[in-house]
């Protein structure tokens, strides 16, 4: 054979060599990548549903407690929803935490969503003490976007200013949707209702504290500042569960036998005519829990007519028990439409009570102290009477605005894989007043 064509057949048969190598080569550094990646792929599947499996037992321990509540130990929910705040699966974890306030260290559990002051309540009207003071015109500009008509208030604005916009949109004209939404109405920025925790997940997260290095701007304290979103809400919904673990009695569609006998069920021996007492009043529009409570404090003013102990009275008075029952297992409301719901006094931060009693600072005070005082809380509106100094007045502005239960938790679940430290996170805002446990929101980060 020829020297050269032996020379040219070496020279190919070195490049096929090398090209296979190549291809060798590249074939295995993609099937390692591809390795790689189905091992992340993997360990974020896990760490998914760790954190599903946290949410769903928080959920369970929910669902547990309305249907089988402890009637006077209003933190035994708190305590076993703390329980399962953390947990293990083979392969994986969760954690479940929030941050309440201006504290530092977080809390165990879901956040409650009772410890907020709800925006589409009749108490809005505190936002303009809790943020004050306000822009001029802000607050009424909260009040037209809720209200259902598009005649723009005092100092508010309506359909016609949104739809001058560069970015035109309309007002809801109805109760809000979510916190996020107050961003759309005239005179408030994203950052006065995120402050730093830009997701909403009352969390700080490391991007929520780490300076001007990555948005959003923080001023790295260690402290999550979470601007009007840690105290309001939209989603607390009033009545639901009840102390003897069964549906609310809807007093518009019922009687006075079925009233007894749940009466019965939590040792009151309830009598036919406060039964039907309380059923007329609430036919007739007169029904208040307020004046209830109150009337517990009023003694009867004795009388110097002698035959007075001869004459029936005919006005019903309520033991504080009977009140308490009362209040716990009735509505006025079907469940299907609720009204919203009150502040939990049990778990409301001292940072949102003293920002909404501006000047208010001893009845703040006596309030937390009486909380304190009590290893099992406050677990009824009429426990209010056992605040030192309190009086009707006091207590006609407590009792509509706040409550001893809560039936609305956000859920922020964060499973992470025991392999490679994969996290991830779901976050779901569920609503207990009825069973089965609803989830409201979900959405997974």
């Amino acid at each position: 054979m020829n020297p050269s064509r032996r020379g040219s057949a070496m020279v190919v048969v070195i490049w096929g060599l090398t090209i296979a190598a190549m291809l060798v080569a590249a074939l295995q550094v993609g099937t390692n990548r591809m390795a790689m990646l189905g091992r992340d792929t993997m360990e974020h599947i896990r760490a998914r549903w760790a954190a599903r499996a946290g949410a769903e037992a928080t959920i369970a321990t929910l669902a547990y407690h309305t249907r089988y509540p402890v009637p006077n130990d209003a933190y035994a929910m708190v305590t076993d929803l703390d329980r399962v705040h953390t947990g293990e699966l083979p392969g994986g974890s969760w954690l479940i935490q929030h941050v309440s306030g201006d504290t530092v260290t977080p809390f165990a559990g879901p956040l409650d969503e009772h410890a907020k002051l709800n925006v589409n309540g009749e108490q809005r009207g505190y936002i303009d003490i809790m943020f004050g003071p306000l822009a001029w015109g802000v607050f009424a500009a909260i009040e037209d976007w809720i209200d259902e008509d598009d005649e723009p208030s005092e100092f508010g604005v309506e359909r016609d200013y949104y739809l001058s916009l560069d970015s035109r949109y309309e007002p809801r004209n109805a109760p809000l949707q979510s916190v996020a939404e107050l961003e759309l109405v005239a005179g408030i920025e994203p950052d006065d209702i995120r402050g730093e925790d830009w997701n909403l997940n009352a969390m700080l997260d490391p991007e929520e504290d780490d300076g001007d290095e990555t948005l959003p701007w923080d001023d790295e304290s260690g402290v999550l500042n979470g601007g009007w979103a840690r105290m309001l809400t939209v989603r607390s919904v009033a009545d639901g569960a009840t102390a003897s673990g069964l549906p609310r009695i809807w007093l518009l569609a019922t009687d006075a036998d079925e009233l007894i006998e749940r009466m019965d069920l939590l040792n009151l021996d309830f009598p036919p005519e406060k039964a039907d007492a309380i059923i007329s009043s609430a036919v007739s529009g007169e029904f208040n829990a307020t004046e209830l409570i109150v009337a517990l404090g009023q003694e009867a003013e004795p009388s110097n007519d002698d035959s007075a102990e001869e004459t029936e009275s005919t006005e019903i008075v309520y033991t504080p028990d009977e009140v308490a029952a009362i209040l716990s297992e009735t509505s006025l409301t079907p469940s299907h439409r609720r009204d919203w719901g009150r502040i939990n006094i049990n778990t409301v931060p001292p940072e949102t009570l003293y920002a909404m009693f501006e000047g208010g600072e001893r009845l703040v005070d006596g309030l937390l102290s009486l909380r304190t005082r009590r290893a099992s809380g406050l677990t009824s509106p009429v426990d209010f009477w056992d605040l030192q100094g309190i009086d009707e007045q006091a207590l006609t502005q407590l009792i509509p605005m706040f409550g001893t239960d809560s039936n609305v938790f956000t859920i922020c679940s964060r499973g992470r894989s025991a392999v490679t430290d994969e996290v991830a996170e779901i976050n779901m805002v569920v609503d207990r007043s009825t069973l089965p446990v609803r989830i409201l929101e979900y959405r997974e980060d």
